[in-house]
């Protein structure tokens, strides 16, 4: 594995765990050791075989990354959703992540609480606190070499950088989730996290055939149905990946 930063960094665990079971914490492990749910999102919204006819808008998948982060400081405890919607952060000490330290400062230094729409809204309308979290999140990936850049000119005068991931890297994300969500059920929450902003962001047909995703939409539904006391914090989840996905729709249309 490529060299790993000073960086906290969250590790993929060495046995699987069920969803929302025990503390929000560490624990909650990406399929990749060393990547938020933020970089993971990122090395498959960028995949170049995913965008052969029309490229991604910038916009809407640095929107989709920034929720991630959301989604990721969520799952580990770090903010908390109310039942009015409004995001509160419960633990701002350093992370040793750029990316999810950006955010939580973000967060924190917001005069009142917001609702996940009005953040997402923000993130999505204004680029001043999107791009520097896409920038702190694909640095690492550019430096472990999973993430590759190319300066180019849009019309021979327009500068422009095409950041390309590494086919390994996308693969193994994408085998980890057959593995824990298809083949060896159960997967991780990260990795149940994953597969929701991939559905709500219309890219599980890239990388799932109709079968698998049907199967995977499934078994979202039947954890939810079989651990209803213990999904909590993936229902949260859930609600701010449903305001980002309503956010772009409505905002996009406009």
């Amino acid at each position: 594995m490529p060299h790993m930063h000073a960086r906290r960094r969250i590790v993929l665990s060495q046995k699987k765990i069920g969803i929302g079971c025990g503390t929000q914490s560490a624990a909650r492990r990406a399929p990749m050791s060393g990547l938020t749910l933020s970089q993971q999102y990122m090395l498959l919204a960028s995949d170049p075989a995913v965008h052969k006819l029309v490229p991604p808008v910038k916009q809407v998948m640095q929107t989709y990354v920034c929720g991630a982060g959301i989604a990721g400081l969520l799952l580990e405890g770090r903010l908390r959703l109310h039942e009015n919607g409004k995001l509160e952060v419960v633990n701002a000490t350093p992370t040793g992540s750029a990316g999810a330290d950006l955010l939580l400062a973000q967060c924190s230094a917001a005069a009142k609480p917001k609702t996940v729409r009005k953040w997402i809204h923000d993130l999505y309308a204004h680029r001043r606190f999107r791009v520097p979290f896409c920038d702190a999140e694909m640095a690492p990936l550019v430096a472990d070499g999973l993430m590759s850049e190319e300066r180019r000119k849009v019309l021979f005068v327009f500068p422009r950088t095409v950041q390309t991931p590494d086919p390994a890297a996308v693969h193994r994300i994408v085998q980890h989730i057959r593995s824990g969500m298809l083949a060896q059920p159960p997967a991780d929450d990260a990795t149940v996290l994953l597969v929701m902003l991939l559905d709500a962001s219309k890219l599980l047909k890239a990388y799932f055939s109709p079968y698998e995703q049907q199967e995977l939409r499934d078994r979202l539904k039947a954890l939810q149905e079989r651990q209803v006391n213990n999904w909590s914090i993936v229902r949260q989840v859930r609600r701010a990946i449903d305001e980002i996905h309503v956010v772009i729709v409505t905002t996009a249309g406009m």
